[in-house]
């Protein structure tokens, strides 16, 4: 009897983690969560069951751990793009990560972003862990440059979380309409107000 033949990816990725995670990743960007299981996302990327099992407790200890590499692949972009390091004010850092965000590619984050938070809406228990996990990702990086410029610490922080909630409603608005032109202009009217500390 012949020896059972083992697909190629299985073998790659058998002690190799990380690259397991990256190929999860871009299937979850991809397809999103859905109803898909472990055993479903094995078969799309040519693994085992067994194989993710052995590097993953669960579904849900696999999507904390894609959304871990979401994070870290985003904060690796805002130290690594010059276009971001390089941004002399707040205002000009959100239309540039706004543009960025704008791409296809980078859109796919946000279509993941809002299928989770319907399950949390449904499920919090469930899905908690995993929208808080990006939040932050938005709101250091806004937050502590509008404190260099001027702004106190508490307003720095909420207007960090409005910038968040705005941002997130325009890719929204975005996805579904197409309307690029309508949401870079409801962005400049936000941004304008990022440049006015201390006004009541």
């Amino acid at each position: 009897m012949g020896t059972p033949r083992v697909d190629g990816r299985t073998l790659r990725f058998q002690h190799r983690r990380p690259e397991l995670l990256a190929a999860a990743t871009e299937y979850v960007l991809d397809h999103g969560i859905g109803d898909a299981s472990l055993r479903t996302i094995a078969q799309a990327l040519g693994v085992t069951h067994a194989t993710l099992l052995r590097h993953f407790s669960s579904k849900d200890e696999l999507l904390l751990q894609v959304l871990g590499r979401i994070h870290a692949d985003f904060t690796a972009r805002i130290i690594g793009d010059d276009e971001l390091r390089g941004a002399e004010s707040t205002s000009e850092f959100v239309r540039t990560a706004w543009r960025l965000l704008c791409e296809p590619r980078e859109q796919r984050q946000f279509l993941l972003l809002f299928e989770l938070v319907g399950r949390t809406g449904r499920e919090p228990e469930r899905g908690g862990r995993l929208v808080q996990s990006i939040i932050n990702d938005w709101l250091v990086p806004v937050e502590e440059r509008l404190i260099r410029e001027g702004w106190p610490p508490g307003d720095a922080a909420a207007l960090a979380t409005s910038v968040l909630a705005q941002v997130r409603g325009l890719q929204l608005d975005l996805i579904m309409t197409g309307d690029r032109a309508r949401a870079d202009r409801a962005l400049g009217f936000m941004i304008e107000a990022l440049g006015r500390p201390g006004v009541r």
